[in-house]
């Protein structure tokens, strides 16, 4: 196979917005975090590393053994191996409690998501869980995940962070951006993978930061089954007393935010933070897409100022 030799400057706008986003988080990379910024991995994966030949050659990146960064930090380097390492660890508890999720009612899928998802794990550790439910009981199975934490993990989020719930019926998440791009190409399904392959469908949207983000294969032989168990609360809670409870834990639920956190937040940006309609459920005081997103621009516009590069490109 023959590629033209300047092929390579189309990815350097997709590799050089993956290395300031990951900056931002002060995460060196390597070229395996690349590989889903490739439309084919084996025919073109190579065409990331021309272009990050080409951004180091300029200045505009460094490489540090296998690493590279916006700056010449060995600290940085030490940091993430030391946070791979640890995440080993904290995997395996991750599939110990998404086992735990999958046996709650109206689960249909069960991805990690956050620093896990990413293969680190910091100082301040905890697991985010990214979870799919049946249509018109997200907020039923949300309080019962929540009842659960509060009781018997004495509402740590440290191991059991229920930020984020869609269900089934609505998948495309609205916010489109570098920040949900990443969070989606990068997710770890766990449970579910027809629901998982459905969800990946309707974002397909997220091609546009990331071509080669989903492994179908993976998602195909992952489990969804439901447990007998499982279908016997499920059978108890599909009328009209289930419908009522769904609808009452969602007023609750919103009422209480709105109640504990609206003096903190513009009108949007509480509908933001906690997004809350009858198939969505996003819990995020801390405001965490705003400040990634905010500072994401500042660091491209910087990068692509100095070293002339198509800052429409980079920020898309």
């Amino acid at each position: 196979m023959q590629i033209d030799a300047s092929s390579y400057k189309s990815y350097i706008p997709g590799v050089i917005r993956t290395i300031i986003y990951y900056d931002v988080f002060n995460y060196p990379v390597t070229l395996d975090n690349f590989i889903i910024n490739c439309n084919k991995i084996k025919e073109e994966s190579y065409l990331c590393k021309q272009a990050l030949d080409h951004l180091v050659k300029i200045g505009a990146v460094y490489k540090i053994d296998n690493y590279y960064s916006l700056r010449p930090d060995k600290k940085n380097i030490d940091r993430r191996i030391m946070g791979n390492k640890r995440a080993v660890e904290w995997m395996k508890k991750a599939r110990r409690f998404s086992s735990i999720i999958s046996f709650f009612p109206y689960v249909r899928g069960i991805s990690l998501s956050g620093s896990l998802s990413k293969g680190y794990i910091g100082d301040d550790p905890d697991i985010d869980y990214f979870i799919i439910t049946k249509p018109k009981r997200l907020w039923l199975t949300r309080t019962l995940l929540v009842a659960f934490k509060k009781i018997f993990l004495i509402n740590s989020h440290r191991y059991f962070c229920i930020n984020y719930f869609i269900d089934a019926e609505n998948m495309e998440i609205e916010e489109k951006n570098i920040f949900t791009a990443t969070e989606i190409a990068t997710l770890k399904p766990i449970y579910g993978g027809k629901t998982k392959i459905n969800f990946y469908k309707q974002n397909s949207w997220v091609g546009k930061y990331y071509p080669n983000y989903i492994n179908h294969e993976e998602l195909e032989n992952l489990n969804g089954r439901i447990k007998p168990l499982t279908r016997a609360t499920e059978f108890i809670l599909n009328n009209k007393f289930g419908d009522w409870l769904d609808g009452y834990f969602m007023r609750f639920t919103i009422k209480h935010w709105s109640k504990k956190y609206s003096s903190n937040f513009s009108d949007e940006e509480f509908d933001l933070v906690f997004k809350s309609e009858k198939y969505v459920s996003k819990h995020h005081p801390r405001n965490f897409q705003n400040k990634v997103l905010h500072e994401f621009r500042e660091r491209a516009q910087r990068v692509c100022e100095k070293h002339n590069l198509p800052i429409e490109e980079v920020i898309i």
